[in-house]
């Protein structure tokens, strides 16, 4: 276990997600709790969201919905990324909803044998190709899902997809795709309770993608969707603060309990920096399990035990995740989620 310890602001995530859900209010509002919660902890964010409103999860892998309604959460799951070993007929059993992106998911549903009728989503590639029926062949796909409900061997109960988030314009063009795809579904026999395809960005940027869900991820625990614009701007809280201690300060420099073995950035670029005792100190090296940084005049007082804010919501004038991201050349998600188990998160409010 390593000495650093990731806070989560709870309270933080339960404002951001009032926040967002007043953004698109004609719309359920699904919080994506997929990595366990982005690496901010998933039983802890699912009770926040429940206490904040949420209407349903994105758990991304049918497992986790399953451990979810075997804690007693009763709320709709929703999980779409399923290889071949996935056991579809414990996640139909379990009232996990299933989003379904190629033929051969669509025929392993079927015969999956689950005592109740599976629940799918149907997925449409928009433009992202990250997945869904290709345009040309969505009819098809429809057609065969629609026939497997006829059978009784599944239900079809929504349309969705997602955004690249590459440009407003591409995005209003991969909405119109979305549309016209419905209608297509429409006219061959399907009928939608759902259709969801905007995240994050959409909710905040693109209401004409709201539709009859949102799904949102990384923008309700405090990062922004967005390159040009920080939580700040969008008025959304960071969530976590990432801590750790100091090993030893010496000759100007202190080595500090966490590294790149824990998850931060192994080599983030010049300007880099921590919150050592009150001192901005920049960031010299970062090894598996110790950073080293530079003290500044004026921390001679920085001792073994000391303090070290590595990022947070900026309060203390530390780095966000976001500032992480970009000395690392990589997105605010990764900073966060990709903190290992080994850092042990404490739960609570700001």
């Amino acid at each position: 276990m390593s000495a650093a310890v990731a806070h989560v602001d709870l309270e933080a995530i339960g404002s951001n997600i009032r926040a967002l859900a007043a953004l698109a209010p004609q719309s359920k509002f699904m919080l994506a709790v997929k990595s366990n919660a982005y690496g901010h902890g998933l039983h802890e964010v699912v009770r926040t969201g429940l206490d904040s409103g949420v209407d349903s999860f994105g758990v991304l892998e049918a497992n986790a919905g399953i451990e979810l309604r075997e804690s007693g959460v009763e709320v709709p799951l929703f999980a779409w990324m399923h290889g071949q070993g996935t056991d579809f007929a414990a996640a139909a059993e379990a009232r996990v909803d299933l989003g379904v992106q190629t033929f051969w998911q669509l025929e392993a549903i079927a015969a999956s044998g689950a005592r109740v009728r599976p629940r799918v989503h149907l997925k449409i590639d928009t433009g992202l190709h990250r997945g869904g029926a290709d345009r040309p062949r969505w009819a098809e796909f429809v057609t065969e899902a629609l026939r497997l409900q006829a059978l009784g061997k599944l239900d079809v109960v929504a349309a969705w997809s997602h955004l690249s988030d590459t440009s407003h314009s591409a995005d209003l063009e991969s909405t119109e795709v979305f549309i016209a795809a419905v209608e297509e579904a429409r006219a061959l026999g399907a009928d939608f309770e759902l259709l969801h395809l905007g995240a994050s960005a959409a909710v905040i940027d693109l209401p004409q993608a709201h539709f009859d869900l949102v799904r949102v991820g990384i923008a309700a625990y405090g990062i922004s969707p967005f390159g040009d614009r920080s939580a700040a701007d969008l008025g959304l809280r960071p969530a976590m603060q990432l801590r750790a201690p100091v090993l030893d300060a010496r000759h100007g420099l202190a080595s500090i309990a966490v590294g790149y073995g824990d998850g931060i950035q192994s080599d983030p670029e010049g300007g880099a920096y921590v919150i050592v005792d009150g001192h901005i100190a920049p960031v010299v090296e970062v090894g598996v399990d110790e950073t080293v940084v530079a003290l500044p005049q004026g921390a001679a007082a920085v001792a073994a035990g000391g303090e070290c804010i590595v990022f947070g919501d900026g309060s203390n004038g530390e780095a966000t995740a976001e500032q992480w991201a970009i000395w690392g050349e990589t997105v605010g998600d990764e900073i966060v989620t990709g903190l290992t188990r080994r850092v042990a998160r404490s739960f609570g409010v700001s």
